[in-house]
């Protein structure tokens, strides 16, 4: 998950303090809820991507599927779909 290009984009969307909320927040999932808890019951889930889809009604006017984490699709392609 936490591979450099993953970083990169992390560090390019988000200031210091936002990043140090979320270290945080991993920190704090992992000591109460266990670090076994957090992970997927399959390994092979853990190579699952996201994605974004934009529809009006049944129209897809978005399609975007994340090849690595952090390769999200662009606020501006998701705006331009919705302003259609």
């Amino acid at each position: 998950m936490w591979n450099p290009p993953a970083v990169s984009a992390m560090m390019e969307r988000n200031d210091q303090e936002s990043l140090t909320a979320l270290g945080e927040a991993y920190k704090n999932a992992a000591d109460n809820i266990g670090i076994q808890s957090l992970a997927p019951k399959e390994i092979k889930d853990t190579l699952r991507q996201g994605g974004t889809f934009v529809f009006k009604g049944d129209e897809l006017l978005l399609e975007h599927y994340d090849d690595k984490v952090g390769d999200n699709a662009s606020i501006e392609n998701i705006l331009a779909s919705i302003s259609r």
